[in-house]
């Protein structure tokens, strides 16, 4: 069955007020169980004062009989103590009674020289919560006592024990939540009719609503579905809905393309600088920042006149270029990193005239693009004289074949030659080879390389590369430690580059020691973005004067080296955008230190 909105306005009004009513008349009762209490605290307070300052007098009457003679044959501590049950209304009894709890005197005669149970503080029930206390004083009859003690010439002598029903207690709370009761039955009444009269109210424009959510979202009335009369909550809460999500849809759209947008032009290494239809500051990219020496969010909304300090450089061009809507390429010297650089400046009006969005300014760096132009053009020589020195070199080496072959003939066709012969033969033969080997390298070293990058595990690496080298030089004394940090990450590297890199330290460590050592080898991570390889060996070291010129191109002290390998070591380390550094100490070791970035 389908409640109308009218009946859904009135039950959610009657509704409300009843939580409502519920909630004041919860408090307004617990706040009534806490007075009730309080009251009898008052009454139990008061009488027990009154008994104390009769029994007092009585006591001070007759100082040399026996003090609980004298109360007992005293008439007006008598009277007072059946009087005070009568007239308090939460009073159940009255008793005094001596240090060992007997009861001497009760308000109740029958009950006197007895040893009553001793019942709970009436001050216990103030210190429950509402809930509590309401469940303590409607659950079956409880009796708690309030007390005062008394005391002869300053000694304990007895205390005065009042005795207060749970009862009692609650007839005045029972009277109150019968009324609360009815109030609250007035109260939903009363809300039945608001509600009515709201209802009407409220029904008439909500339908008018609906239509105006539904043109705003551009949808036609009829393409909105067949909600029936009665309806018109749920028909608005449907409009509404939509709404949202399309706004929320454009909000993000609009967020998204407002990132992407801001991170596009923080890259651009040109100032951008966008001005609004009153030439005031819309927009700054990073490099404009750099450039200006502020930030969006201090100079945003700023005219241009107050954007930069009086006698700046740029702010004639700037203001030329707002006023004309335009400027082509006029150049300016502005401060920055301590230096002056030239700066291109050009400004274009954004949209169509005669009214234009504004005017976007732009600066680009006249150094950097000398630079580019520079190493464009030195680009262009290398590549230019890599192709012609590759070429030489293969000019050089078809002859070097031909005299090898040669050479070999000769040996073939001299039957039995000189010793002179023979040993100028194979002198001839070992300096042909030689110079192969150099042109092998050389040809190597200049051709250009293209890096295979993928992931590397290089802890793996070097433990192939230790294990490869193992059995010919241990051999000889030579021993591999190995040391790796647990979890390492993959790097990104030229796996087989990076072989070439280890076993061509490892072979140089080696080779260091003729007479054996140990070379020890540790893997760690230096920092969060960096790997380090660390080899160090025991061998003969380098000298001071060497050290600085081990990565040159055909610098060696090896009587048969190339002065190629460490070329190598030092260009495949820098195209992986590395470090490497070596240390020695002469007749102690030689120490090298490669970085490798991570990722």
């Amino acid at each position: 069955m389908r409640v109308g909105l009218k009946a859904k306005e009135v039950l959610a009004i009657m509704g409300l007020t009843f939580l409502v009513v519920a909630a004041t008349s919860l408090a307004h009762f617990a706040q009534l169980t806490r007075i009730a209490v309080q009251s009898g605290v008052a009454q139990a307070d008061l009488v027990s004062r009154q008994l104390y300052a009769q029994s007092q007098r009585a006591l001070a009457a007759a100082p040399r009989g026996d003090p609980w003679e004298v109360l007992q044959r005293d008439r007006e501590l008598r009277s007072l103590l059946v009087s005070s049950v009568d007239y308090a209304p939460d009073i159940l009894y009255v008793l005094l009674a001596d240090p060992e709890g007997r009861v001497r005197l009760h308000s109740e005669r029958g009950k006197e020289g007895g040893m009553p149970d001793r019942k709970r503080d009436l001050q216990e029930l103030l210190s429950l919560n509402p809930l509590d206390r309401y469940a303590v004083l409607y659950a079956p009859s409880q009796t708690y006592e309030a007390s005062l003690p008394l005391r002869l010439n300053d000694r304990p002598f007895g205390s005065i024990r009042i005795g207060i029903s749970t009862i009692l207690l609650r007839r005045e709370l029972t009277a109150s939540l019968q009324r609360g009761l009815a109030l609250a039955g007035v109260a939903l009444a009363v809300a039945w009719l608001v509600a009515i009269a709201l209802a009407n109210l409220v029904l008439k424009p909500l339908r008018g609503i609906s239509r105006e959510i539904g043109r705003l979202r551009q949808v036609a009335p009829e393409a909105r579905g067949g909600l029936e009369q009665g309806d018109e909550f749920k028909a608005l809460a449907s409009e509404l809905e939509l709404l949202g999500q399309q706004f929320q849809s454009d909000r993000l759209k609009i967020l998204s393309e407002k990132a992407h947008l801001q991170q596009v032009v923080d890259q651009l290494e040109d100032a951008l600088i966008f001005f609004g239809r009153q030439r005031q500051l819309l927009f700054l990219n990073k490099a404009a920042e750099d450039v200006l020496g502020v930030s969006l969010a201090a100079v945003a909304g700023r005219a241009v006149q107050d954007l930069l300090e009086p006698g700046h450089p740029l702010a004639p061009l700037l203001e030329r270029g707002l006023r004309e809507g335009g400027l082509r390429n006029a150049t300016v010297a502005l401060p920055l990193d301590g230096t002056r650089k030239e700066f291109m400046v050009s400004a274009f009006r954004l949209g169509e005239s005669p009214e234009p969005m504004g005017t976007m300014v732009l600066l680009k760096d006249l150094d950097s693009i000398r630079t580019l132009q520079s190493l464009v053009s030195y680009s262009a020589k290398l590549t230019a004289l890599g192709r012609l020195t590759s070429g030489v070199a293969h000019e050089v080496k078809n002859p070097l074949n031909a005299m090898m072959i040669h050479v070999e003939l000769l040996k073939e066709k001299l039957a039995e030659p000189s010793e002179g012969v023979r040993e100028s033969l194979n002198i001839i033969g070992t300096e042909i080879r030689r110079l192969d080997r150099v042109l092998q390298g050389f040809l190597k070293f200049v051709r250009p390389q293209e890096l295979a990058l993928g992931p590397v595990d290089l802890a793996t690496l070097v433990q192939d590369a230790v294990a490869f080298l193992r059995p010919e030089w241990e051999g000889v004394g030579v021993r591999f430690a190995l040391t790796v940090s647990p979890d390492l990450p993959i790097i990104t590297a030229d796996h087989e580059l990076l072989r070439q890199v280890l076993l061509n330290i490892l072979l140089n460590a080696c080779q260091a020691m003729p007479k054996g050592g140990a070379v020890r080898i540790a893997v760690d991570r230096e920092g969060a973005e960096r790997l380090r390889l660390t080899v160090t060996d025991e061998g003969v070291g380098i000298a001071p004067a060497d050290l600085e010129r081990i990565f040159t191109l055909y610098y060696t002290t090896k009587t048969e080296g190339s002065g190629i390998g460490l070329s190598l070591v030092y260009r495949i380390v820098q195209m992986h955008d590395g470090s490497i550094q070596v240390s020695s100490v002469p007749g102690h070791g030689t120490t090298v230190v490669i970085r490798l970035p991570i990722g």
